[in-house]
């Protein structure tokens, strides 16, 4: 069974960059887009309005496209292991089937701010289109090309 995910792409006016988010206590491969599960409950617009106020602390946005169809990746073996070890019970996702949204933050970089909730993030990035997806850590690099592609974006 594959997790409900929502992930969100933070694009300039140009749609040329992209704004990337480093994960506290990921060395290299740290960097990705805001994203996240939809509750049970929740609609995927409120998950994703919701994503980005937990994880950059706004969700002042509008909305340029939202993927027709989802892209779907797999958890790699080491996930599992993991998520056991933080949360001491099995992960009861293969992985993750994401919508794909593509933004613009409506008051810029300074309404980012990581201390809404306990921070995912400590750092931001604008990056090039084409830079964005060799960046992201190995085992989602195919869904990242794939959604960036459902948005029109050129990487």
């Amino acid at each position: 069974m594959y997790r409900p995910n929502v992930c969100i792409v933070i694009t300039n006016e140009q749609q040329d960059k992209v704004l990337m988010f480093h994960r506290i206590g990921v060395k290299k491969e740290g960097w990705q887009f805001p994203q996240g599960g939809v509750d049970s409950g929740e609609t995927e617009k409120e998950a994703f309005y919701r994503e980005l106020k937990e994880e950059i602390g706004t969700n002042d946005v509008t909305v340029l496209k939202v993927s027709k169809k989802r892209v779907h990746y797999k958890f790699p073996e080491w996930v599992f292991e993991n998520w056991k070890q933080e949360n001491k019970k099995k992960l009861k996702y293969k992985g993750q089937k994401q919508r794909w949204y593509l933004v613009l933050l409506n008051q810029g970089t300074p309404s980012i701010s990581f201390e809404e909730h306990p921070a995912e993030f400590d750092a931001f990035e604008w990056v090039p289109v084409e830079k964005a997806v060799e960046r992201i850590i190995a085992f989602k690099q195919e869904a990242y090309a794939k959604g960036l592609q459902l948005l029109g974006m050129k990487h």
